[in-house]
């Protein structure tokens, strides 16, 4: 299997996003909003903002939920119970 499949042997979608945009994937899925990702990363709100798109947008999503869920579905995030957080 190539490095750049999955276990289905098709290319993975998150390997068309750049590295900025794999950092701030997460980040919208953990709630963050666009002020808060600029703060974090050193970049403008309306930079986050435009990554934030360009993610929907190289995935299919639609929306931030979206965004969220497709985190949590391929384990890009931890998803912990709220007793543990």
């Amino acid at each position: 299997m190539s490095p750049l499949t999955n276990g289905n042997c098709r290319p993975d979608p998150v390997e068309r996003l750049s590295p900025r945009e794999k950092e701030i994937l997460p980040l919208v899925a953990q709630g963050l909003d666009n002020r808060q990702i600029g703060k974090l990363l050193f970049i403008s709100e309306k930079t986050a903002k435009n990554y934030i798109t360009s993610i929907r947008k190289k995935l299919g999503l639609a929306n931030r939920t979206q965004i969220a869920l497709y985190a949590i579905r391929e384990g890009l995030i931890e998803v912990k119970p709220k007793e543990e957080q």
